[in-house]
Order: structure tokens, then C-alpha cells, then sequence
């Protein structure tokens, strides 16, 4: 008799994922994370638990796939390529430089493989595990999605600290996810040729890059239909981004490989071809993926999680305390290594940071499982562990190292004391700004502290202890050198060892642009802007002067939204100085024309326009 299939157990799924973010917000000081919240109530409604929610259900089945899928994918999107191409530092001058993001993190990554390969072959001796390889790599992952919201809360994303944290999780992510493929084709296939065929899915990465970059960039008016077929109804870049997905997974199930590489190469793909006029697409893919299809996917690993094989192996239960160990040794141990650049503080906090384990470790053990390398009982022991670490690692980085404070005053760093440099100078600190120059010309920076500005000699496209801490803490950066070549060291550096995110550059030749623009940086050319600007000056004369006019107290500036009171309450209840106007809010990319009753969310982007007291009183308002 055909099996009927019922909405029912996906009803419960779903409202189950609705219910649980609402219950884990009344819990503030434990703050356990949402994914955490899933799987534990997966535990309590699954085959473990309640069993209002069978442990094999075809939609769920299907949907929870797809949530995996999705998962994947999305983490390829967080791969940000212009961090892991960083530059790791020169010597120059028989100075002693330390070790760029890049190699801070491969070494690190280096060293966590082999400390939990020598660990799974010491557990398979022990006969607790059956596959050393698998445990190995399930060891070496660490979660990049709980990495960077961490960082980001607590103001640390930018400066070399937090910019090598991001790369040493770009690389263990992206490392263990390709080496999990090859040991997965290995023990499907054994070791034969039929391991190349994972070549297959680089090389089609490869050319759909290529492909995306000639579509876009070279054929003209795509990028223009794109936008226009992106409305309520077409929504044709997120059916791109499905078709790119279900591409890879298709191919990669067809090679005999894991479907988790596609995925997480055919996000990659999006991240390399976004721009930033892209941001609401990458936003409406996350609602997609966090809003139903991934939740579906942990919580269903609750409802298959299976404690009583857990209890019932005594086996186990010795394996699940050394695992936990394991975990953290494997990540504090190798971790070692960025004392190197920072404090005792600091390298025992990226340790710990880097010890959470969610999404992957989850994953590679789901697949072990399937395969029959991993046990039922060692599968629930693997999610135990994964449960544990992601709860207490962002505790102890919290109590490890200190947050930026939000209301800190963060300097513009300008680069190149020239005549134009001090013009900028001038102009930036004329708007209530702090401005810091910088050169290696010994006689520039003389001539800036002459006149009154805090300025410093430093080598600014390599290491130099003299730059570190302004580096640190800046937010922005204009380079103004005349040789291209020089001010592309200066930015990439600033970009990729630092993470400052707003860097402004003169290009004196047109056609480098592009390769500014590639590296995240706003070129500036006079002979392609002069027109733009005189354009403005003709049609909004009274805007042009109010955007660069410094000799009265108005001011133009942008602030960020971090103070929880201003959250989720309409424009006309904040109690913002009255000579102060809001003339606009970005969020996620996406201008928005303000009104009373807009509502404003954490992280927005306001454009103000008042009296210099007013605006810089909002300042602090907005950053406390």
C-alpha cells in the first residue's frame, strides 16, 4: 500500500524553528546559540525524546538535504578571497616583520591537521574510532559562522588581531571541506584515479568564474537586465544563485564525489562575481537559507540524534570526554603559533575562538555516519562535543580579550604627505574628524607636525611597529601616492592585513581601476570624476556646497547603529538633538528614504545633517 505522505511532522518542524530564536532571547546571559536551540529541541521531539517526529519522514528528509545543501553553500559565500590573497609581510631593512593573516593561519591550520592525525590514530589503537582520517578531519574543523559574528559584535573584525582570526577559519574551513571530499571518494572508491574526478569540479569552477565575469562585465546591458528582472515577481538573481547551487550538487553527485563541495564551490562563485549593489540579493539568499530550509536540517539532526546508543556503549561515553579534550588541544595547542604578533591574552583567545565547532563538524560527522565509518554512538558523542564548544568557546574569547570600545574616537589614516595629502588633511580634520598622516619621507612629516598634525614615519605598504596601532584602530584610509604600483601595495595591505574596510585611493591611470575595485578599494581618477563633479556643482549647487563647505558648524556624517536603545523604534520616538535631520539609512546595501515611523535595526548605516555638536552627540548616542 502506498505511503501517504502528512504535513504534519513537518508542521511541527517548522513551528519548532519559529518558537526557538523567541525562547533563546529571554536567556541573555547564557546567549546559547540558535543553532545550539535547534538540534537540542530536535533532541527533545525526535527518536531520543518525545518521538512526536519520526526519525525517517520523506518530506522532512528531502527538506533537511536541502538545508544541508543550502548550509554549504552559504558558507562558500562567507569565503571572502581578497582576505585569503593577503599579503604576509616583507622584510625590509633587516627589520624583523611577524607573520601576515595568511601564514599565521596556514601554519596554524598545518599544525591542528597534524596534532588530530596523530590523535586518530592513538584513538583507533585505543579501538574507541575505526577511521583515523575521518576523526582527523573532523577534529581540524572549526566554525567560520560562529568566528565572525563573534568578532563583529565585539568591534574586533578590523586590525590585524581579528583579520588573522577570519583567515586562519577561511583556511580551516576550506582545507578540511576539500580534504573531507578526498578522503570520502577515498573510502567510496578506494584510492584509484576516480579520486581526479574531483579535479573535475575546480576546473568547472574555474570556467563558470571566467563564464560569470564575460557574461557580466563584457557583454553589454546584462548587468542592467539583471536589475531589471530583479523586481518582486522575476527575482532572477536569486533563481541564478538556486540554478548556480543545484549546478554544482548535480555535478558533483554525478562525479561520485560529495555533494558538500559543489555547494560550497558554487557559493564561492556567488561571492567572487557580487558587487556591492549585490548586498540585498546575498541578504535575501540568507533569509532563504536561515529563515527555513537550514533550521529544518539541525533540528532533524536532533531528531536523529541518538543518545541512547550513546548511553548504552560505555565505549562511548569514554570517547565523548576525550573528544572534548581533543577538540580543544587540536586548536589551542597550534594556536601557539600567534604568539608570534599578539599577547598571551590574545593567542589563548584566538584558541579558544577557533575551537568552536558547528556546522562542519556536524556535517562530516552525518557523512561518516552514512558511510558507515562513524557509529551511532560516536555520531551523537561527535554532536555532544559540537554542542559544548560552540557554547563555551565565544565565553572564554569574551572574558579573554577585551571589545573596542564603540564610542572610541577611530582615526582616518591618510598616506602621502604631499601637497594634495595635507589639502585632505586639512579638509577631513576640518570636519571634526581624526586625522593621522603618514609617509616615509622623514622632511613631509616634519613639515605635517608643523602644522599641527599628528603625523608619523612609517613604511606603510609593509610592517612597521611605528603604523601598528593606528592600523588597528583606523576606519579609514586614503592613499594619495602618484605611483599606481605603490598606492596598490599601500591598499592591499591596509585591506587584507588589517581589514579596514573603506579605503580611498588616487589612480592617475584609468584603466588600473578595475584592479582597485576588485580589491575592495574606492578609486578615484580627475580625469574621469572632474565631469561628475562639475555636473553636481551645476544641478544641485546648494548640495555641493553643503557636502564640502568646512567654515560653518554644519556637517554631513554617517553613523552606525549599535545601541540596543535605538532598536526597533520608529524615527519620531528617538530622542535625537532637534537641529538634527536623518537625510537617509542603508541597510544591507539598501538605500532607504526615512520617515517617522521607520524603524531602525542594529548595524544601519545613517546619514545626519546638523550642527556639528548635534551630530557628534548622536555619534556617541548611536555607538554606546
Amino acid at each position: 500500500m502506498e505511503e501517504t505522505l502528512s504535513f504534519h511532522p513537518l508542521l511541527i518542524v517548522v513551528f519548532l524553528a519559529f518558537i526557538t530564536p523567541i525562547a533563546l532571547s529571554r536567556f541573555k546571559k547564557i546567549r546559547l546559540p540558535i543553532v545550539v536551540g535547534e538540534i537540542l529541541v530536535g533532541i527533545i521531539v525526535g527518536r531520543s525524546g518525545l518521538g512526536w517526529v519520526a526519525h525517517h519522514d520523506a518530506v522532512l528528509d528531502l527538506l533537511a538535504e536541502l538545508g544541508f545543501v543550502f548550509l554549504m553553500f552559504l558558507s562558500g559565500m562567507e569565503i571572502d578571497f581578497k582576505s585569503i590573497a593577503g599579503v604576509s609581510g616583507s622584510r625590509e631593512k633587516g627589520r624583523k616583520q611577524p607573520l601576515g593573516p595568511l601564514g599565521l593561519g596556514s601554519l596554524s591550520f598545518v599544525l591542528t591537521l597534524a596534532l588530530s592525525t596523530l590523535i586518530g590514530f592513538a584513538l583507533v589503537q585505543a579501538e574507541l574510532v575505526t577511521n583515523p582520517w575521518m576523526i582527523a578531519l573532523i577534529l581540524s574543523t572549526t566554525s567560520l559562522g560562529v568566528v565572525v559574528p563573534v568578532l563583529k559584535e565585539r568591534g574586533l573584525s578590523s586590525g590585524r588581531y581579528g583579520q588573522s582570526l577570519l583567515v586562519a577559519a577561511l583556511i580551516a574551513d576550506f582545507a578540511t571541506m576539500l580534504l573531507i571530499t578526498v578522503v570520502i571518494a577515498a573510502l567510496s572508491h578506494g584510492l584509484t584515479l576516480d579520486i581526479l574526478l574531483i579535479g573535475v569540479l575546480f576546473v568547472a569552477f574555474f570556467l563558470m568564474y571566467q563564464f560569470g565575469m564575460l557574461f557580466f562585465n563584457r557583454i553589454p546591458g546584462v548587468r542592467r537586465l539583471m536589475e531589471e528582472l530583479s523586481h518582486a515577481t522575476a527575482q532572477i538573481k536569486i533563481r541564478a544563485a538556486f540554478t548556480m547551487m543545484l549546478i554544482f550538487v548535480a555535478l558533483a553527485e554525478g562525479l561520485g564525489t560529495e555533494i558538500i563541495l559543489g555547494a560550497f564551490l558554487a557559493g564561492a562563485i556567488v561571492s567572487l562575481l557580487t558587487t556591492p549593489e549585490d548586498a540585498e540579493t546575498m541578504h535575501q539568499l540568507e533569509s532563504f537559507g536561515f529563515g527555513f530550509f537550514i533550521p529544518i536540517f539541525f533540528i532533524m539532526v536532533g531528531v536523529d540524534f541518538n543518545l541512547n546508543a550513546l548511553l548504552d556503549s560505555p565505549q562511548a561515553l569514554l570517547l565523548l570526554p576525550i573528544l572534548f579534550a581533543a577538540a580543544v588541544a587540536v586548536k589551542l595547542f597550534p594556536a601557539l603559533v600567534f604568539r608570534l604578533n599578539f599577547s598571551w591574552r590574545e593567542t589563548f583567545g584566538a584558541g579558544s575562538l577557533l575551537s568552536a565547532r558547528l556546522s562542519l563538524i556536524i556535517a562530516a560527522s552525518a557523512i561518516g555516519l552514512r558511510l558507515g565509518v562513524i557509529t551511532d554512538s560516536v555520531n551523537a558523542a561527535i554532536i555532544l562535543v559540537a554542542i559544548i564548544t560552540v557554547t563555551l568557546a565565544p565565553l572564554i574569547f569574551a572574558r579573554l580579550v577585551p571589545e573596542k570600545e564603540p564610542g572610541e574616537r577611530r582615526p582616518t589614516i591618510i598616506v602621502g604627505a604631499g601637497v594634495l595629502g595635507m589639502q585632505v588633511a586639512e579638509q577631513i580634520q576640518a570636519h571634526g574628524d581624526l586625522v593621522v598622516v603618514m609617509d616615509d619621507d622623514q622632511e613631509r612629516i616634519e613639515r605635517a607636525r608643523r602644522r599641527g598634525f599628528e603625523a608619523v614615519v612609517a613604511c606603510v605598504g609593509a610592517y612597521d611597529p611605528a603604523a601598528e596601532d593606528y592600523f588597528n584602530r583606523a576606519d579609514r584610509l586614503v592613499c594619495l601616492h602618484s605611483d599606481v604600483e605603490k598606492n596598490y601595495r599601500v591598499c592591499e595591505f591596509a585591506r587584507t592585513t588589517y581589514g579596514i574596510e573603506h579605503i580611498v585611493t588616487r589612480v592617475t591611470v584609468p584603466g588600473e581601476m578595475s584592479r582597485f575595485e576588485k580589491l575592495g578599494v574606492t578609486p578615484m581618477n580627475a580625469a574621469t570624476d572632474q565631469a561628475m563633479l562639475l555636473t553636481l556643482l551645476t544641478r544641485n549647487p546648494s548640495l555641493y556646497e553643503l557636502l564640502t563647505r568646512t567654515d560653518d558648524d554644519r556637517e554631513v556624517c554617517e553613523v552606525i547603529i549599535h545601541n540596543k536603545i535605538f532598536l526597533d523604534q520608529p524615527l519620531r520616538d528617538l530622542d535625537f538633538p532637534e537641529d538634527l535631520m536623518v537625510l537617509a539609512v542603508r541597510r544591507d546595501g539598501q538605500l532607504i528614504v526615512p520617515h517617522g515611523d521607520t524603524r531602525l535595526e542594529a548595524g544601519d548605516l545613517l546619514t545626519l545633517l546638523g550642527p556639528y555638536e548635534c551630530v557628534e552627540k548622536t555619534r556617541m548616542m548611536a555607538s554606546n
